[in-house]
């Protein structure tokens, strides 16, 4: 065999073996992180529901001045 055909074939099986992998993750439910299994998800919707949704909590918006030029 060509060694430019071993090549291609091994890059084939590596993107099909990656694609499939990828697949099994979206289907596959997570133990971590932030499927909604540990709860903080509903937590979140929890705070959406009562109409007091924030983006961006108030103490951490702060008044950045520019300086001569546009710099800051």
């Amino acid at each position: 065999m060509d060694w430019q055909l071993v090549m291609v074939t091994l890059m084939v099986l590596v993107a099909a073996v990656y694609l499939g992998h990828r697949s099994w993750r979206t289907w596959r439910v997570s133990k971590s992180g932030c499927a909604g299994s540990c709860g903080c998800a509903s937590k979140d919707k929890a705070a959406e529901s009562n109409g007091h949704a924030t983006l961006i909590p108030s103490e951490h918006l702060t008044l950045r001045r520019r300086g001569p030029g546009g710099e800051g």
